[in-house]
């Protein structure tokens, strides 16, 4: 894509009402637009991580045999009375001109589970899981931290249906590990901690995934001995490391980019979503829910990967792979660089081309530090003429001047 065509530009102004790194930098780079508190526009820059993100966690929760579905953004009210949660108070409730009460779902426990009451039953329509990935609502009383906390955001969910316990601890475990690989694959991996949670009504604990940051909301203790942690909201009850029984935790702040609960009968009682077994009784079924939340994880990885000059997004999210440009006004280089680029096209190499005359080098080089693409290639009559460029990874601080045929035949 030539960058001349983007919507928008970067911007080397700070927004004004920029409360974190993340919702700077993303605004400034032209990735999203904040609307109003916690409502964010996501821009086509903005667009492509987000799918990008979205994309890598499809593909992982299909490897492990979940399908897709999409379930509706309204619900009405009296699916929530039948679980006596018509009173929490991040929903957003509405009324229908014909006078009906609506919901706004802010997760859908109470829409997946009669639906698939339908379908389920017997022994043998079990296991099923099943995910989506929608925008979700919560009326957040402060909403803040940029895309960390929003009144409407992007949530994976997913949703699996069992015989018994042992068959959902299975599939937990299952989950568990995917979520970690999939986490690893988002380059935050080193910095997330599987995390003991309540587990309020459902079970012993739930699980979080917190990636361990400065501006997180959630307060954890962190294990070194194993590499998990405990949130503050049980340590009283849990001294020590649940997976280890280390004593010896560490205070830290974290954002909570997944979860994972074993619902048990929970939902499936309430609902009487029921299935036959071989003797013709009928049980429970058994649930497990997991979340990500891809437009906090992707507000994540910017808290997590910048430096003072902008964004270092990882390979597997950035919007391009590489971002070329010439430098100098010779015609000659600017028209070595759309042969460059368009040869890059040809390979199927998704790259930028900031293709604008009017602009400074340096504002060029600013560009490019700010949007954080992975690769940086840049193109000057000098090294035109030595049939080289250079290129320098995002991560790092030292160009290095290869050979176009190094250039064209790197992996």
């Amino acid at each position: 894509m030539k960058y001349s065509g983007v919507f928008p530009k970067a911007s080397k102004a700070v927004p004004s009402d920029s409360e974190s790194v993340n919702s700077s930098l993303l605004a400034r780079g032209g990735f999203i637009h904040k609307e109003m508190a916690g409502i964010y526009s996501f821009l086509p820059l903005g667009t492509r991580v987000l799918r990008k993100i979205q994309d890598l966690i499809r593909e992982e929760m299909v490897k492990i045999g979940s399908q897709e579905i999409i379930l509706p953004a309204i619900s009405s009210l009296d699916v929530w009375k039948q679980t006596g949660r018509e009173g929490i108070d991040v929903l957003y409730h509405m009324v229908s001109r014909g006078g009906q009460k609506l919901v706004l779902n802010p997760t859908t426990e109470e829409i997946i589970t009669p639906l698939v009451r339908d379908y389920i039953k017997s022994h043998r329509d079990l296991p099923l899981s099943v995910f989506q990935i929608i925008d979700k609502f919560r009326d957040e009383l402060r909403a803040k931290s940029g895309i960390l906390r929003g009144r409407e955001f992007n949530m994976k969910d997913g949703y699996s249906f069992h015989r018994d316990q042992e068959d959902l601890d299975r599939y937990y475990d299952v989950v568990t590990k995917t979520y970690h690989g999939i986490f690893d694959r988002l380059g935050i991996g080193k910095d997330t901690v599987f995390t003991y949670a309540s587990g309020g009504d459902f079970s012993d604990f739930s699980h979080e995934f917190q990636a361990i940051c400065p501006v997180g909301e959630d307060t954890i203790f962190h294990c070194d001995n194993c590499n998990s942690a405990v949130n503050r909201e049980i340590i009283s009850s849990h001294s020590t490391c649940p997976k280890c029984n280390n004593d010896k935790l560490e205070e830290k702040r974290g954002v909570e980019v997944g979860n994972i609960f074993k619902l048990g009968t929970r939902f499936s009682t309430a609902f009487h979503l029921n299935y036959k077994d071989e003797k013709g009784l009928d049980n429970p079924v058994v649930m497990g829910c997991y979340g990500i939340g891809p437009t906090r994880t992707m507000g994540t990885i910017v808290e997590l990967s910048h430096d003072d000059k902008g964004i270092i997004w990882p390979e597997s999210v950035a919007p391009f792979s590489k971002h070329m440009f010439s430098v100098g006004k010779d015609e000659s280089v600017v028209k070595f660089g759309m042969e460059i680029y368009e040869e890059l096209k040809k390979r199927g190499i998704d790259t930028l081309y900031d293709d604008r005359k009017d602009v400074s080098n340096g504002e060029k080089f600013a560009t490019a530090d700010l949007l954080g693409i992975p690769e940086r290639v840049v193109i000057s009559k000098k090294l035109m003429e030595a049939g080289n460029v250079e290129v320098k990874k995002r991560k790092e601080t030292v160009p290095e001047v290869i050979s176009m045929e190094s250039f064209f035949n790197r992996p």
